[in-house]
């Protein structure tokens, strides 16, 4: 009888341990993943394994719209590290919320083009004197850029400035007429060279911007110091991939975005050649170009300092410049 009621407790024992779900795997924040090509470095990450290789168990990612939500997403989440823009990282950072920035993801803002019709007399940022400008929405990226190239230029008002909504209806609105000049992101085949030019490319006149950021909370970073390390190293040694393996970048775009793949070969590999990806890398001059930026849309009121948010430790002693 003894030996029955111990065989019982083995077997409820069993099926106990095996009715109990696998603890499910953790998800990070990564602002526009899926939707802007500068989380690619993420999916390339995820497909190939670098999260396991590096012994963190991250299965997928948190994507949001940008701004707040990703912050808000990031404190929710169990491990609150997340990739967001310098505008949301500042943000957060002013309404008390202790962050550190712990890597910078990008270099550049790759192509960003302004464009003009071919039969444009429009030849040089200083014929966009007198002339109407398209960026996309009041205090967006384009706006910064726009108002920063014009303000070295020394003509911001001499030219008009106008909110088109979006990168789409910029180029309507300068098929249409109603402005002279408009932004594109990829112009090598969003833009014909049949029917437009470039009349200045934001990687010559701001050859350094750094607009996106990792950022974890300071006490999630103080107690799990590993995890960090970890995970910028995850995102350092995507990018050293993409770099060394472009045909494989492009596949896994291709899967990830749904895009046609034929198109994003060529803009891929200048983008990588052209150091697109930072591998982390806290590029000062970048960050201080983009605050500069935010300050000229009425983002950022007078000078900030992020000195005391940036802790490059989690950084290979090579990226700590």
């Amino acid at each position: 009888m003894k030996s029955f009621g111990a065989a019982v407790i083995v077997l409820v024992l069993a099926l106990t341990a095996t009715a109990t779900p696998a603890r499910a795997a953790d998800r990070i924040t990564i602002t526009n993943y899926g939707i802007n090509i500068t989380t690619l470095p993420w999916a390339v990450a995820l497909e190939r394994g670098l999260f396991q290789r590096e012994g963190v168990d991250i299965d997928g990612f948190v994507g949001s719209s940008g701004g707040g939500s990703a912050i808000r997403n990031m404190m929710a989440s169990k491990i609150p590290f997340a990739e967001v823009s310098v505008p949301a990282a500042v943000a957060a950072l002013q309404n008390g919320i202790e962050l550190k920035i712990v890597y910078g993801a990008l270099y550049h803002l790759g192509e960003l083009s302004w464009m003009v019709r071919k039969d444009s007399t429009i030849k040089s940022i200083a014929d966009l004197r007198g002339r109407k400008v398209a960026y996309t929405s009041p205090q967006s990226v384009t706006e910064m850029v726009v108002r920063m190239v014009l303000d070295a230029h020394h003509i911001t008002s001499d030219v008009t400035l106008i909110p088109a909504g979006s990168i789409e209806a910029a180029h309507v609105a300068l098929d249409q007429g109603a402005v002279d000049a408009a932004p594109v992101e990829i112009p090598a085949f969003l833009s014909p060279p049949d029917k437009y030019r470039a009349v200045f490319r934001t990687s010559v006149e701001l050859p350094a911007v750094l607009t996106q950021v990792g950022v974890v909370t300071a006490d999630y970073a103080k107690a799990h110091p590993d995890i960090v390390r970890k995970l910028v190293a995850v995102h350092r040694d995507a990018v050293a991939y993409m770099t060394a393996h472009p045909d494989d970048a492009v596949r896994v775009y291709d899967d990830v975005w749904s895009s046609s793949g034929k198109p994003v070969d060529a803009v891929l590999r200048r983008l990588l050649a052209d150091r697109y990806w930072s591998p982390g890398t806290i590029n000062d001059a970048g960050l201080a170009t983009m605050l500069r930026g935010m300050r000229l849309v009425g983002v950022l009121a007078g000078p900030f300092d992020l000195n005391a948010a940036i802790d490059r430790s989690y950084l290979p002693a090579d990226l700590r410049r």
